[in-house]
């Protein structure tokens, strides 16, 4: 069949020729890769489509505009893999919406994403006081600097990858000066403020407290394996064999968390990669293994009710938060210490897991097994009267809007605690068990109520047996 037969020419060509094909007058062509050779199908589409068929301008357009989109893709920068690098965040503006606070720095920027606010700009001459505390420890020199800095010059492109936008473009200089105050900052605060202090105190106790909650936030942060990069770089010129390792010293400087009940330096916590990721491995330390479920089973009661349908409720020794179970009718919580610095610190964590951990948003489910668990002031008083909860917020309806309002917006598709919601469900939905709460909670409360039920029924079963004897005697 030849070419006036059919509507296709198919020829077998190479690349080059597969350009040259646009400008011979087709009007269509599809080229495929077969056997390591570009197929070419081009059609004309007969001689009643001649009138569609492109002129040599419209041609010459088209292959100027090939040509353009050509050199802007060589010119397009690469990008790092951001499922190796990317772990710094914007929390997202739902989420903000809740509570915007919680997520900005009061007093300190650090990293790029908060660099141009210029609330925090007083606290750039103090990074500046201690990068020259830095420069004159024993050991330090100029060129120890210059090999600091060629560390973070060399490692520029990863540094800019682990954040998931684009910040205000910077010269590399402006960025590597950035990383530098900003890294060393958070080296000198933390070993003058940890539990090995080194000389006297810069701040008021006020603004320690707020520098460190700062260093949490989820948009405020350093990557740490920089921090770590330059840490080590400084006790090798030190020569200190006394120097305590990287994530002792961050370790250390976290445990003023009271909801933190195992800060301890293990693999999991030698995984974080920066200040936030570090307060979840924190929270995750000792956690049994949890199973996952895209249906999610919602539980259905808060605590007053279950304990109304027999539910008892005791504190759990374990020190693990997450490690919550439920058996034979009673449910186990681990110690909650709620104070004016949990909330901060639980938003960032929660907003982390939404971006980094989406399908591992162990802390997001905990925190909403909680509130489903708490509606009330008064379901926060029976875990304080457990000893569940404890709480420095003034009263216990405070505890209560805080634990229903740290879910607002945020998406949970899956959660671990479907097994326990399920068992609790039933339970509360047996009559029976029911039945008997009523009987101990109301009549076998306490000793003197359980003594006086006992007495009333004996009492009323000798007036009963007297009745029918006084009926009898009658016939």
């Amino acid at each position: 069949m030849d070419a006036t037969q059919r509507p296709q020419d198919v020829i077998t060509v190479d690349a080059h020729a597969a350009k040259g094909l646009i400008a011979s007058g087709h009007c269509y062509l599809d080229v495929r890769l077969e056997k390591g050779k570009f197929i070419a199908s081009a059609s004309n589409m007969g001689s009643d489509m001649e009138e569609d068929k492109p002129s040599a301008s419209e041609n010459k357009m088209t292959g100027e505009l090939f040509a353009q989109l050509d050199t802007k893709l060589k010119r397009l920068p690469s990008q790092p893999d951001c499922s190796e690098y990317c772990c710094i965040y914007r929390v997202s503006k739902r989420v903000q919406n809740v509570h915007w606070q919680a997520y900005y720095p009061l007093l300190i920027s650090i990293g790029p994403l908060h660099r141009k606010n210029k609330k925090l700009q007083a606290m750039e001459n103090e990074k500046l006081r201690y990068y020259k505390k830095f420069t004159e420890h024993i050991g330090m020199d100029m060129e120890k600097i210059r090999d600091i800095m060629s560390s973070i010059q060399n490692q520029e492109e990863r540094l800019r990858g682990c954040y998931s936008e684009e910040f205000e473009p910077m010269k590399k200089s402006d960025f590597i000066e950035m990383v530098l105050l900003d890294a060393i900052f958070i080296i000198e605060f933390m070993r003058e403020y940890s539990n090995n202090d080194e000389g006297h105190n810069r701040f008021e106790p006020r603004t320690i407290l707020d520098i460190r909650e700062d260093l949490i936030l989820l948009e405020n942060q350093l990557p740490f394996f920089i921090i770590q990069k330059i840490y080590d770089k400084y006790n090798r010129a030190r020569q200190d064999p006394t120097a305590i390792p990287f994530f002792n010293l961050v370790t250390s400087h976290s445990k003023n968390y009271t909801f933190l009940k195992k800060v301890e330096t293990n693999q999991s916590v030698k995984k974080s990669r920066h200040f936030t990721d570090l307060l979840r491995n924190f929270m995750l330390n000792g956690a049994r293994k949890l199973n996952g479920s895209s249906n999610p089973i919602m539980l259905r009661h808060s605590a007053v009710k279950l304990r109304a349908a027999g539910v008892e409720f005791e504190v759990a020794e374990d020190k693990c938060l997450l490690n919550i179970t439920f058996e034979k009718g009673v449910l186990k919580i681990p110690l909650l210490e709620v104070d004016y610095h949990f909330e901060r610190a639980v938003r960032n964590i929660m907003a982390l897991e939404q971006c980094l951990y989406q399908n591992e948003a162990y802390v997001c489910s905990y925190i909403k097994f909680m509130d489903h668990l708490i509606d009330s002031a008064e379901d926060v008083g029976l875990l304080v009267e457990k000893k569940i909860i404890t709480h420095r917020l003034g009263n216990d309806a405070a505890v209560s809007v805080m634990i229903n309002k740290l879910c607002e917006n945020i998406n949970d598709p899956y959660t671990y605690y479907d097994d326990i919601c399920k068992m609790m469900n039933d339970h509360y939905d047996s009559p029976f068990n029911r039945m008997k709460a009523t009987l101990e909670l109301v009549y076998f409360a306490h000793v003197w109520r359980g003594t006086g039920t006992v007495a009333a029924a004996i009492l009323l079963m000798l007036t009963l047996i007297q009745t029918i004897t006084s009926v009898k005697s009658l016939f």
